[in-house]
């Protein structure tokens, strides 16, 4: 017995979207290693020659070099794949560290205030990636960086370049205080944008969430004034119909009664089909459901007698086990009033002649359950996993019932989530299904 449920993961991106976000941080990139230059030219006129100018000259070439091959590489290449964009992206960021980490050494390793620009990646990362795991990733990575440089430096592996001196001089005090302000307002600045960004989406995911409300509000209405219009005719032309089997059935030719019985099997189908398309309008909020206290075995016998007709008519039997437990039981009868009969109709529906369904309930821990098992066509694995998505039919039951909406077991589906329940399903091909619905109390 398996519960089915859907917990595949969605991307807030889409390949498009993600690629902007890239062209973002391709731009951001721009801005710092202008601002190196800069530094670096400031650096070597203040510092005469403590600075390794060449090679602080090479890194950012080379970091300048790198951008430049992504604006080629996201001008030359549609984003087509949202697994390659986050690849694009990760190559960016772990490069972007790796070539800080040569900067900072280059410049004074741990002496150098700079090393808070690390923070700006791990901001970037918390971002740009939606699993967690990739922020602390990149965290990791930058904090293993830095540790070794540093204890490579301690421990003379490779050469520390001390720019300020053993003591703190004014200029010293003065880069290191700039640095900070840098830094802060700079992450302030990431963080105003994007949450700028992310909000600029809320909007437009709520006046988007507004017009399909409206839209679903039209829909409903004239879904409930449709099926309500038919409902009336449709439940005439069946009255009729039995009427005339009723007076003259044994007058009738055989065609005509066959006719008429064809007929009369049709119109029941049609009013559960309308009944279908009610019940899926039924769009109430968990917080106005209204729970009443109900004892199950007065309660489900109304839904079991009025079944136990269509039943006897097919030749199947019912048999009822829910009398074990009487205790007052507070639940939403609307709701389970839908969730039961709608699994009841379906178990008698696809059951064959001399068949048997059987009804039984549980009262367990916090929980109260009903159970309901056929003899019926049965459901293969590989349906199960699709039948509580709406209009899927299987083809065993197209073939037993050619008419149905498959919108009964969606509806089910709902409901039962509305609770906060639970639907369990064991079934095989032609030896039957049962359906467990647990209930909180």
């Amino acid at each position: 017995m398996s519960k089915l449920s859907s917990t595949d993961f969605t991307s807030f991106y889409t390949p498009r979207s993600l690629r902007r976000k890239i062209l973002w941080l391709i731009n951001l990139r721009w801005i710092a290693t202008a601002g190196m230059v800069l530094l670096i030219l400031l650096a070597a006129n203040l510092l005469e020659n403590a600075i390794p100018l060449r090679n602080l000259i090479i890194t950012v070439s080379v970091l300048g070099a790198a951008n430049l091959i992504y604006i080629l590489i996201a001008k030359q290449a549609d984003p087509s794949s949202l697994k390659k964009e986050m690849i694009f992206v990760r190559v960016q960021i772990y490069l972007d560290l790796f070539l800080l980490s040569i900067l900072i050494h280059l410049s004074g390793g741990i002496h150098n205030p700079f090393y808070l620009f690390y923070i700006f990646h791990v901001i970037i990362a918390s971002t740009i990636f939606e699993q967690k795991k990739d922020p602390y990733a990149v965290t990791i990575f930058s904090v293993a960086v830095f540790t070794l440089m540093v204890l490579a430096e301690s421990k003379h592996w490779i050469l520390h370049y001390n720019l300020f001196g053993s003591s703190l001089s004014t200029l010293s005090v003065l880069i290191s205080l700039g640095v900070f302000y840098l830094t802060m307002f700079s992450s302030a600045y990431l963080g105003v944008t994007l949450m700028g960004r992310h909000l600029k989406v809320k909007d437009i995911i709520s006046q988007q969430n507004k017009k399909l409300k409206q839209a679903s509000e039209v829909k409903t209405k004239f879904f409930r004034f449709v099926s309500h219009e038919l409902k009336s005719p449709i439940v005439a032309i069946q009255s009729s119909i039995n009427v005339v089997l009723d007076l003259l059935g044994n007058e009738l030719t055989p065609k005509t009664a066959d006719m008429l019985t064809r007929a009369k099997k049709r119109s029941a189908q049609m009013l559960d089909i309308l009944k279908d398309l009610l019940d899926i309008m039924y769009d109430r909020q968990l917080d106005e459901a209204k729970p009443e206290k109900v004892i199950p075995c007065d309660f489900l016998k109304e839904f079991i007698d009025n079944e136990l007709p269509h039943a006897q008519e097919k030749g199947v039997t019912i048999v009822e086990k829910i009398c074990a437990e009487r205790g007052d039981l507070k639940l939403d009868k609307f709701i389970l009033e839908k969730i039961f009969s709608n699994l009841l109709s379906n178990a008698v529906r696809y059951t064959p002649k001399n068949g048997v369904v059987t009804i039984s309930t549980s009262l367990e821990n916090a929980y109260w359950s009903f159970t309901i098992s056929d003899t019926g066509i049965g459901i293969s694995s590989i349906d199960q996993k699709h039948i509580f998505d709406e209009f899927y039919r299987t083809k065993n039951a197209k073939h037993f019932e050619a008419v149905g909406t498959g919108l009964g077991l969606s509806i089910v589906k709902n409901l039962v989530d509305q609770l906060d329940g639970e639907i369990l399903i064991e079934s095989e091909v032609n030896k039957g299904s049962t359906f467990t619905v647990k209930i909180p109390l």
